[in-house]
């Protein structure tokens, strides 16, 4: 997916490094301001605050603290070494949008799939107010992130299920023996078409029984 890079935000906003800790959790967040007024949060010297991204209601991404350090987005330092903080462009007057999921989503199964986290909210996926008091992350949907994420990891497109399926409804045409006797008959058939009493009685490749086609 696509990032575009805001950083690096005020040394005094985030901490180089984890400790030597692991990623283990996402804490998502909603900014209860526009993205712009986010952003320029994080990007102030003082405020002490930051988030590794900020995803707009258009489903832009913006990346100001990297995955290798500490942002301060949590309120408990210990849970800001182990996870990686998303904010939502969102408030109690404007609700998230469609790109805003689809995009949170993205990126959700993406770091899943970088630190090989089992996305379950409550779990590895948290809101902000399951660590402090707070109303953050608001009306942001995380069931539905994580919903949406899981079908992100899918590997398949709707066009590789519909050939896999034509696969399984025929699928002894693609075991290897199949095509052995089918390219027996042919060559058979080609071999007379040229010598008409050529002998192609060898061995049937399926039985082991005389061929005859």
């Amino acid at each position: 997916m696509s990032v575009e890079w805001r950083g690096p935000v005020p040394s005094s906003n985030y901490d180089p490094g984890r400790g030597d800790n692991a990623v283990v959790l996402i804490v998502d967040h909603w900014t209860a301001a526009s993205l712009e007024s986010a952003l320029t949060r994080f990007l102030t010297p003082g405020t002490a605050v930051s988030a590794h991204y900020v995803i707009g209601q258009d489903g832009r991404v913006f990346q100001l603290v990297r995955e290798e350090d500490t942002a301060f987005h949590a309120g408990v330092y210990e849970v800001n070494q182990r996870s990686i903080g998303i904010e939502h462009e969102a408030s109690p007057t404007l609700a998230p949008s469609d790109p805003l999921y689809a995009a949170s989503a993205r990126l959700h199964a993406e770091i899943a799939s970088r630190y090989s986290l089992d996305l379950h909210v409550g779990a590895t996926v948290l809101p902000h107010r399951a660590i402090v008091p707070t109303q953050c992350p608001g009306t942001l949907d995380l069931e539905r992130i994580v919903r949406q994420a899981l079908e992100e990891d899918d590997m398949f497109t709707e066009e590789d299920r519909r050939k896999l399926n034509r696969v399984y409804d025929h699928l002894e045409a693609y075991e290897p023996l199949v095509w052995t006797a089918r390219l027996q008959r042919w060559l058979a058939k080609e071999i007379r078409s040229v010598f008409a009493h050529a002998d192609t009685s060898g061995p049937d490749v399926e039985t082991g029984q005389p061929f005859t086609d």
